[in-house]
């Protein structure tokens, strides 16, 4: 999962960590590609310059004559001259697709793939359904390098998983009834062909971008890192647009219950002598932090995930060594904030069963790793 919104690195980050960042955040966007994800049964695309109903038409219809239908649809007066950042649909009934897939590329704990229990390398594909169990952890990569990262306790269905045949962008679409998906969307800038992630009473369609959701009894949260997300919501499926930074509630009825900026991350990371428990300051207006340990600086191979009360957190992984450790605020409405992350090269922890409890010698005290 690549950051596309700057982490905050503490004293002590790894230095590789750091070029990672910088190389990341300096991949060029494809000028000439401006595709926008989806709005209902229409592909979303952008107008650049030299572009014309005809070469777009091909482009993603496969047959130039198309064009008249692209004209009236969008109300083109010129279909040689079209204003530039004009935003064009395509009916996606009109764009020839295949099949595509999944690939797990990271599995922690529990984690099965209809019933079955799931390893690196295996393929998925629309129809099947995933779920993390107890302290399992799981990242999907989709043919265009998205990633979808499921934390514990979730379940998560591919209701569609097709490929564009012209450009080779992804039409994907996920349930997620239970349960955390976070994702990063075309990270390298290829542009969304189609991304969206159904909870029980909302519809999320992504435009490109860096996001959580989360579902639960109580309806879902929605929170944008980077790029920009339409949410349907309502029986009329009115669609409101979240900005980055933001997050937006949901009751379960898919009522409307607010939107917010983000919190900000928590300051002054640090860990306490031993390396097995996390300090930081409190951040105003959270209720409570989640605390995750991963294996990679972009935070896509979960180790564990857990939501405590505050500062002064136990770390839980499954082995010594490297890690990168994140930590957000949540707020009263379940809005999850803004990632402050530290790397370390050595990490002193506890060790945890696959059901996620605590390791304890005979006389009761904790089993530390180094």
């Amino acid at each position: 999962m690549t950051f596309l919104h700057p982490p905050f690195f503490f004293p002590g980050a790894r230095p590789l960590a750091l070029a990672l960042l910088s190389a990341c955040l300096s991949l060029p966007l494809d000028a000439h590609a401006r595709p926008l994800g989806a709005q209902g049964d229409d592909f979303l695309y952008q107008v650049e310059p030299g572009d014309t109903l005809e070469q777009l038409a091909r482009r993603y219809t496969l047959q130039a004559e198309h064009w008249p239908t692209l004209q009236r649809l969008n109300q083109v007066d010129d279909p040689y001259r079209l204003p530039i950042g004009k935003v064009l649909r395509i009916p996606l009934s009109l764009i020839p697709e295949r099949p595509a897939t999944a690939t797990v590329i990271h599995v922690v704990g529990s984690v099965t793939a209809d019933g079955r229990a799931v390893k690196p390398g295996d393929v998925l594909r629309a129809g099947q359904s995933l779920r993390s169990a107890g302290d399992g952890t799981a990242t999907l990569r989709l043919e265009d390098q998205s990633l979808l990262t499921l934390p514990p306790g979730t379940t998560l269905r591919i209701r569609h998983l097709q490929a564009f045949q012209g450009p080779g962008l992804t039409d994907t679409q996920v349930d997620i009834d239970q349960g955390t998906v976070e994702s990063t969307v075309a990270p390298a800038g290829t542009g969304v062909g189609r991304f969206e992630v159904r909870t029980p009473a909302t519809v999320t369609g992504v435009r490109g971008t860096r996001l959580r959701i989360h579902a639960d009894a109580s309806g879902s949260r929605h929170e944008v890192l980077h790029g920009g997300a339409a949410i349907e919501e309502g029986p009329t499926r009115t669609e409101r647009h979240l900005d980055p930074d933001r997050g937006a509630a949901y009751d379960a009825s898919g009522a409307f219950l607010g939107a917010r900026p983000l919190l900000p991350p928590p300051a002054h990371l640090s860990l306490s002598e031993g390396g097995g428990r996390l300090d930081f300051e409190p951040v105003p207006q959270a209720a409570s932090y989640v605390v995750q340990v991963t294996l990679d600086a972009d935070g896509a191979r979960l180790e564990s995930s857990q939501r405590v009360a505050g500062p002064g957190a136990p770390l839980r992984a499954r082995g010594g060594g490297p890690r990168y450790v994140f930590v957000r605020g949540i707020d009263a409405l379940g809005i999850e904030g803004r990632d402050a992350v530290l790397a370390v090269d050595s990490l002193r922890i506890g060790l945890t069963a696959g059901d996620g409890s605590p390791v304890l010698t005979a006389d009761g005290a904790p089993v530390m790793l180094d």
